[in-house]
């Protein structure tokens, strides 16, 4: 190996190194942290501790640098028991358990959130209305034994993941016009809903509906799949 050979090696570690250093970044703006994304000029939250009524803003500045925020970091805000409302116009992932165990959590605002991942609202069990219009993907557990959770608007989400509304015994209203599937046990235990208009699903898994004593009216025109005992 010539001596040309290896520094060129070494020049190219260190480029690789300092890229990695700009891209891990870190900052913490109103008491809340992020890490930071140099090249995409972006910004997440990472694992901050919140009380109150909290507003992410749509971006933060950083050493001069205006970076939007875009995401929830997986576990951001778990455990965060007296955070008690979160407005968050710009963020378009929520990570997993992102907000577990949030148990005064009653309020979320999240216009422009596409994602909703692995337990992201578990346990929240103050939370009594969703209201997210940009959403299209809920996963398992999402909002599962949020207890006082009575209303859920989505129109624009295609998929439900299992138990994503397992234990939500007072959800009452549920609106997703575009679902196409609902994941095994999704509504499992929701003993305050009464009717379900979902046009256009075509699949229900097992136990989906289990549980759901009150339900008298569901109107699914385009099942073509129905698991063991979904209702």
């Amino acid at each position: 190996m010539t001596h040309k050979t290896i520094i060129n090696i070494c020049l190219t570690l260190i480029a690789l190194c300092w890229t990695v250093a700009i891209q891990a970044q870190t900052a913490t703006v109103d008491g809340i942290n992020y890490s930071l994304n140099a090249d995409a000029k972006t910004a997440e939250v990472t694992k901050s501790t919140a009380t109150g009524d909290i507003v992410i803003p749509e971006k933060i500045t950083v050493d001069g640098v205006e970076y939007t925020v875009t995401r929830i970091d997986n576990q951001a805000f778990m455990d965060c028991k007296a955070l008690a409302s979160v407005t968050m116009p710009s963020v378009t992932s929520i990570g997993a358990q992102a907000f577990m165990f949030c148990h005064a959590l009653a309020s979320v605002t999240m216009p422009s959130v596409i994602i909703i991942n692995y337990q992201a609202f578990w346990s929240c069990s103050n939370l009594t209305s969703v209201t997210m219009p940009s959403v299209t993907s809920i996963n398992d557990f999402a909002f599962s034994s949020c207890s006082s959770l009575v209303s859920v608007s989505m129109p624009l989400v295609t998929s439900i993941g299992g138990s994503a509304f397992g234990g939500c015994s007072n959800l009452a209203s549920v609106t997703m016009p575009l679902v196409t599937s609902i994941g095994g046990q999704a509504f499992n235990s929701c003993s305050s809903l009464t009717s379900v208009d979902m046009p256009l699903v075509t699949s229900i898994d097992n136990q989906a509906f289990s549980g759901c004593s009150s339900l008298t009216s569901v109107t699914m025109p385009l099942v073509t799949s129905i698991g063991n005992e979904a209702f």
